[in-house]
């Protein structure tokens, strides 16, 4: 077994943030100088400050203290079961857009909690089905957020004569 720390996990995040910083770089660049200054000086240091990071894990790796193998925090069936569960995360957005909040929401519910292992069906469905109407009721009719609707949504503002059938 291996006995290094593993590191690939620490470097997540710092790509992130230097593909966001090199984003910001990309498209201020027909700002005035002085809009853009603030933002240019926190991405140079954070630019920096990931380099340090870097070097840091590239001698320890060189000195065999640590391995940039990815781990979520767990043993291999757990960092999977994370693996499915970030899936299931993903395949929620994507469905987003298509479905709509209630209809994408059930679905990742259910999903997520037969992954986890739930079997009892009345509680897999009376959760995967109850939660979404009730985000529904109380954040999409009740305060009028605007999350995507999709064919629910429509279906039960025409039904009902609520405003967004359109």
């Amino acid at each position: 077994m291996d006995r290094r720390a593993p590191e690939g996990q620490a470097l997540i995040i710092p790509a992130l943030a230097v593909g966001f910083t090199l984003y910001y770089f990309w498209t201020v660049q027909e700002l005035a100088w002085e809009a853009k200054a603030n933002g240019i000086v926190i991405g140079a240091i954070l630019l920096v400050l990931v380099t340090i990071l870097l070097a840091r894990i590239a001698w320890r790796v060189a000195k065999g203290q640590a391995s940039l193998r990815v781990t979520l925090g767990g043993d291999p069936a757990t960092d999977r079961l994370r693996i499915w569960l970030l899936a299931i995360v993903g395949a929620f957005i994507l469905a987003l857009p298509l479905l709509g909040t209630t209809i994408a929401l059930a679905l990742m519910l259910f999903a997520g909690m037969w992954l986890l292992g739930a079997r009892h069906w009345p509680t897999l469905l009376g959760v995967s089905l109850v939660t979404p109407v009730l985000v529904w009721a109380t954040l999409i009719v009740g305060i009028g957020t605007r999350f995507p609707l999709g064919p629910f949504e429509h279906a039960m503002a025409a039904l009902l004569g609520l405003p967004g059938a359109d």
